[in-house]
């Protein structure tokens, strides 16, 4: 049979299946995405651990024998998740189980993609594009937190350093200089899908996309146009009344010194250390000072704790531009990055353990998100 006609069988087999209602599953598929660490390095701390799923992916690649140990096992190893989209009618998605040796096909023949269909937040216009959150879930379980936007969103992003949203005028001439009297970047405020907040038992309220295009300090570090990523805990009215100011990094002088209130050691991993990057509208933010980028390695993507009043308020990944950039041009990996865990948690509920990174060739469009999930008490 050639590939053409096969290829055409097979998606002829899943529209059929479709057709006649295919069975919705609980598991997501037990393919494997590229990670960095091993995804069981979870701490024994009495914990509800779930196998690991894998929302969103379309082609993944990891040794034989970390597949075999991540693989949720599944009554018929033969069929497996997905999320089907046609081209037709990309609006409507559809979890099925299909045929595991149809996935590839189908893949390249349609929108779809591996793993149960997403639920979407409200989308914001960015660049040529937009974004919105999107969630994946299990019965009462996240098997993921992200933001996903098409490709188009990379183009025609503003260049100014930044949007003039959280300014306070130093010198009092009654004009906001934008490089030395405004917080950087361009800010997009997004809102997690209703059913989301409904169902699971999650810490985060709403996301944070921040553009970056000249980056911002520490100099020589993270200074490259890139993405700030952020996952709330902490209300939106709270960060709104984060306000600008003359302490330093241009914050009221009150706010500041919540920011700086040390975050108690149990917390937050210690590697991450306050480094004075202290901002109106968001609070602190703690580095992990042994990452690659502070060993003299180019800034890539990297994992930082929100901080104010004493209390880790906010998940963020950093990504760079260039990154994202590579990742379509196919120079890049879509990747899982672990998140270094803490020794206890203030407030309860579904806490990830990595975060991935994902370009989607069929679909175009890249995705961000929290992924294996573990339920965490508050202590």
């Amino acid at each position: 049979m050639s590939c053409s006609v096969r290829r055409l069988a097979l998606t002829l087999a899943t529209l059929a299946a479709l057709a006649l209602g295919a069975t919705p599953v609980a598991a997501a598929p037990g393919t494997t995405r590229s990670d960095e660490t091993s995804r069981h390095e979870q701490p024994d701390d009495g914990a509800r651990h779930e196998q690991p799923d894998e929302p969103f992916g379309q082609a993944r690649n990891q040794s034989p024998r970390q597949a075999q140990d991540d693989t949720p096992r599944q009554e018929d190893e033969t069929r497996t998740t997905i999320c089907y989209v046609s081209f037709a009618d990309p609006d409507r998605e559809r979890t099925v189980q299909v045929p595991r040796t149809a996935v590839p096909d189908i893949l390249r023949t349609s929108l779809s993609y591996r793993g149960p269909c997403a639920e979407y937040g409200p989308s914001q216009p960015m660049g040529d594009g937009y974004l919105r959150t999107a969630t994946v879930t299990r019965d009462e379980r996240p098997l993921a937190l992200g933001v996903t936007f098409p490709a188009t969103a990379l183009s025609s992003l503003p260049q100014e350093v930044s949007d003039g949203k959280h300014c306070f005028d130093k010198n009092g001439d009654g004009v906001a200089d934008l490089h030395t009297e405004c917080a950087v970047g361009h800010e997009h405020v997004l809102d997690l899908p209703t059913g989301f907040a409904q169902r699971i038992d999650s810490p985060f309220g709403w996301a944070l996309v921040n553009w970056n295009p000249e980056g911002h300090p520490p100099p020589e570090v993270y200074d490259v146009a890139h993405f700030d990523v952020h996952f709330y805990i902490q209300p939106l009215w709270e960060r709104n009344n984060i306000d600008p100011g003359p302490c330093p990094i241009l914050i009221d002088c009150a706010d500041y010194e919540q920011a700086i209130k040390p975050v108690p050691e149990q917390y937050v991993p210690s590697e991450f250390e306050d480094v004075g990057a202290i901002e109106a509208a968001m609070g602190n933010h703690l580095v992990d000072v042994t990452g690659p980028e502070f060993q003299g390695e180019p800034f890539t993507h990297t994992w930082i704790f929100g901080a104010y009043g004493g209390e880790i308020t906010f998940y963020e990944a950093m990504i760079t531009k260039e990154w994202f950039d590579r990742q379509r041009a196919g120079r890049a990996p879509s990747r899982c990055a672990p998140i270094k865990q803490p020794l206890a948690w203030q407030v309860a509920g579904w806490y990830p353990t990595r975060y991935c990174m994902e370009y989607r060739e069929n679909r175009d469009d890249f995705v961000v998100s929290l992924e294996g999930f573990v339920y965490r008490e508050a202590s």
